[in-house]
């Protein structure tokens, strides 16, 4: 198997399949709704869906970097306010999640393998690296996306 098939694999685990940590997005996103994700425990704090768009934004500018062998990380690091913590606007986000997710794999599609050991753009990190990163960015917010769900639902008995 080559490799890229190997890093598909993963973003397809972790995005709606049984990755070995035992939680994937469309799953823990489906238990969460717009007033959990939009729920902050101080102004200082992030919510669900700031993290969520976060990882997301980052997910499109790496790949959108990776076509360009460059990119650049705005100074809000992507961690903007809700200003609309509707239904249909949490439905948007999973919507770009889920299209961020249909870009990445299309990538792989037609992918070249040679990349993986390139140095990217004029960092110190590989190609491989920075995909890696990515995977491995997911699947840290994944985690604080879970947890925060878990403390916001039982500190609050369900009543967002």
């Amino acid at each position: 198997m080559k490799e890229s098939q190997r890093i598909r694999s993963l973003f397809s685990k972790q995005y709606n399949q049984n990755p070995w940590i035992g939680v994937n997005f469309v799953d823990k996103l489906a238990q969460i709704t717009p007033e959990l994700a939009a729920y902050k425990f101080s102004p200082k704090t992030n919510s669900i869906w700031e993290i969520l768009n976060h990882l997301i934004s980052w997910r499109e500018l790496v790949l959108e970097g990776i076509h360009k062998n460059t990119y650049s990380s705005p100074s809000h690091n992507f961690f903007l306010p809700i200003k609309d913590p509707s239904e249909e606007e949490w439905n948007l986000t999973l919507d770009r999640l889920h299209a961020s997710q249909e870009a990445w794999l299309e990538y792989f599609s037609s992918f070249e393998e040679g990349i993986l050991e390139k140095k990217f753009g004029d960092h110190t990190y590989t190609y491989y690296e920075l995909i890696l990163g990515v995977l491995h960015h997911d699947i840290y917010h994944l985690g604080q996306i879970a947890l925060l769900a878990r403390v916001i639902s039982e500190s609050s008995k369900g009543q967002v």
